[in-house]
């Protein structure tokens, strides 16, 4: 099943809005999933993998199993017509 608009845009802004528009800035897993409802956090990873197929994020490891992901200079300019 395709992630929906509404969750691809709703994932952009939030980490939009954790990093402040900054494309040097990135946030962990848990944090994106904090601000998701708790129904709806399952779907979270999802969306992100998604997300970084379309360029829009970018994924940073940090050692076995930690994950990080960050604004590109894409996903800043989608995000300002998103989250405005």
């Amino acid at each position: 099943m395709k992630t929906s608009e509404r969750d691809l845009a709703r994932t952009l802004c939030i980490i939009y809005l954790l990093c402040n528009g900054s494309t040097h800035c990135h946030v962990p897993l848990e944090a994106v999933e904090s601000k998701v409802p708790g129904h709806e956090r399952g779907r979270v990873k999802k969306t992100l993998r998604e997300l970084v197929k379309k360029g829009l994020v970018y994924e940073k490891t940090h050692g076995k199993g930690r994950r990080s992901y960050g604004l590109t200079r894409e996903g800043v300019g989608k995000a300002n017509l998103y989250c405005k």
